[in-house]
């Protein structure tokens, strides 16, 4: 592995995506994340305005239930929060969604929230968190 990508590794072996971090500058990082369903991987990127380093120091190894989960059998989906940064925290929104064929794709969104931390199951404003 370069010093220019790492790759942040899962607690749970149950998720099979894969998320990476990549050196963009010494003060910029891309999170890189791969969702392995049935249909084509979807590929998500975001930007962030900090070190890799930072981002790495960050990272706990498992992804955090920021919202409760809806499962009807054919949506999935929720939020979670997967690590806090001095300039807030980053969410991945999970949406999945089972195809009259049988097969689940994916239809994920990662964010930046600015100011927010999420904190035992909730976001909260970076002043009370």
């Amino acid at each position: 592995m370069n010093s220019y990508m790492n790759v942040l590794g899962w607690e749970d072996s149950d998720i099979p995506h894969r998320l990476w971090v990549e050196k963009q500058s010494d003060s910029r990082t891309r999170l890189c994340m791969k969702v392995v369903k049935d249909v084509e991987p979807e590929m998500l990127y975001l930007d962030l305005p900090v070190s890799q380093e930072k981002v790495l120091g960050a990272w706990q190894g498992k992804a955090f239930a920021v919202s409760d989960e809806f499962n009807d059998g054919t949506l999935y989906t929720q939020v979670r929060g997967l690590f806090n940064l001095d300039s807030g925290c980053v969410v991945w929104m999970v949406n999945h969604i089972q195809l009259p064929c049988g097969n689940k794709m994916s239809a994920d969104k990662l964010t930046l929230i600015p100011n927010m931390n999420y904190q035992n199951g909730i976001l909260l404003s970076k002043v009370d968190a």
